[in-house]
């Protein structure tokens, strides 16, 4: 097939349009599915931002702290969600373009049945052993009782949070993305309201913060539930969300490099905070100091980070109807436009670290001079090739969207890995300068390695298209 045929749009059944996602503009449907699944990572990421914005204005730098420390529960719970939702999501992307709407929603249902179950099941482990999991997060003594009372308060919105990430994937590939928007949009508000009036107003102190997240969860997850009795694409019945071993294998395959990334995020945090723990108590910043500068930065940098993931995320129901259609042509310029917004976001990132410093210090109240050091250092040190650092997930996600999970594997392991191994390797010579160091290291090495599997990976497409 020649390059002409290749950029046609594929001729609908007698006298029915095209599915748009085959014969739109790439940029325009890139626009439309990605602008709201951007508005809703951004709007995620802001959950646990504006906690430490009002914890640390009403509590202080320890309250920022225990967040810190809580924080690699959003990639426990995330390894899980992302298993279940990528692989169903994905899966339903391809069924549909290859016309199998049945299929589809069997791949649906399936997924959202085992979103609902991982979210209970991690609410009960969290419950459960809650010292267990903040002192293996790198809890310190002073930091330990924030935690302690932050962690038991979020575990029961897991569940609602599983359903709304996997709901809202779900209802983007349904072809609604500014409902999925409204969904995430809506508990970030009520998030952003109630932490202030349980704050300051109330009083509540840091159980305040974790109540509004958990009510702010529970709103999405309600409007994601009441999209899903109204399907598009057809109705869920009963037996769409019946699971059997060939269902389950391909969730599972496709899902595996994105949740395989979040269970390497999770041992990275741990390796990250408590290095931060260790490191910091020695230097002259302090530990507690140390984590709560890092955890800032860190909410920060997600800021950002959340924005390019989105955009891959609203790319993939583009790339993988495309794929499934074999109109690979565009499911390269896809992945190309993505590549190109995760390094203008990189460049604004790094931009707003080096010139606004103090300006994002501000936000999130006072502390000690430690405190402040740190955070800037690890703004202008860890961060440094924060620019390369948006590689990873487009990368991960291009490979997803073509049906090679091994290859995405890769990808979504080798930040952590890599970082993982610098940061118990380095610190041991340099100290906390090691642990700053490791950041940056990172990030080439990694954009470097996911480049060339990608471009080797359109190689093997163009040979199928000649």
């Amino acid at each position: 097939m020649d390059n002409t045929q290749m950029n046609q749009a594929p001729a609908g059944p007698a006298g029915k349009r095209a599915n748009p996602l085959a014969s739109e503009p790439v940029g325009r449907l890139l626009v439309q599915y990605a602008l709201p699944s951007i508005l809703s990572t951004l709007m995620a990421s802001l959950y646990n931002m504006v906690d430490q914005m009002f914890i640390g204005q009403r509590i202080g730098f320890l309250g920022n702290a225990a967040t810190t420390v809580a924080y690699p529960l959003t990639f426990l719970c995330g390894a899980l969600t992302i298993l279940f939702s990528n692989g169903s999501s994905v899966n339903f992307n391809i069924s549909n373009g290859r016309g199998e709407k049945d299929r589809a929603l069997s791949f649906a249902g399936a997924g959202l049945f085992l979103l609902i179950a991982e979210g209970i099941l991690t609410a009960l482990l969290v419950l459960l052993f809650t010292p267990l999991f903040v002192s293996f997060f790198g809890a310190t003594d002073q930091v330990r009782p924030y935690a302690l009372t932050y962690m038991r308060l979020i575990a029961p919105g897991l569940p609602f949070l599983a359903l709304t990430s996997g709901g809202t994937l779900l209802i983007r590939s349904d072809g609604s993305p500014r409902y999925a928007l409204v969904c995430s949009l809506s508990g970030v508000a009520l998030n952003f309201i109630l932490d202030y009036l349980f704050l300051f107003p109330l009083g509540m102190g840091i159980g305040g913060a974790a109540a509004a997240t958990v009510i702010g969860q529970v709103v999405s997850a309600l409007l994601v539930a009441v999209y899903l009795v109204r399907f598009k694409t057809g109705r869920l019945e009963r037996r769409h969300f019946a699971l059997d071993r060939d269902k389950l294998r391909q969730i599972l395959s496709i899902g595996a490099p994105g949740s395989l990334n979040q269970a390497a995020m999770l041992v990275m945090n741990l390796v990250l905070n408590n290095s931060l723990a260790y490191y910091g108590a020695l230097s002259v910043y302090g530990g507690s100091e140390a984590l709560a500068g890092a955890g800032i930065v860190t909410k920060v940098n997600f800021l950002f980070y959340s924005t390019i993931i989105g955009c891959s995320i609203g790319g993939q129901p583009i790339m993988g109807f495309n794929y499934g259609a074999r109109r690979y042509d565009r499911v390269r310029k896809t992945a190309s436009l993505i590549y190109r917004y995760a390094f203008l976001t990189g460049a604004l990132e790094t931009a707003v670290f080096f010139l606004f410093p103090g300006q994002i210090l501000a936000l999130f109240g006072g502390g000690s001079g430690g405190y402040q050091d740190f955070a800037f250092r690890y703004m202008h040190e860890f961060m440094a090739l924060v620019v390369l650092a948006g590689v990873l997930p487009v990368s991960m996600n291009v490979m997803v969207s073509i049906k090679k999970p091994l290859s995405g594997i890769l990808i979504s392991l080798s930040k952590q890995l890599v970082l993982i191994l610098l940061l118990l390797i380095l610190p041991r010579f340099l100290g906390i300068d090691g642990v700053l160091l490791a950041g940056p290291c990172a990030d080439f090495l990694v954009a470097v390695a996911a480049f060339i599997l990608v471009r080797s990976a359109f190689r093997q497409l163009e040979g199928q298209t000649a």
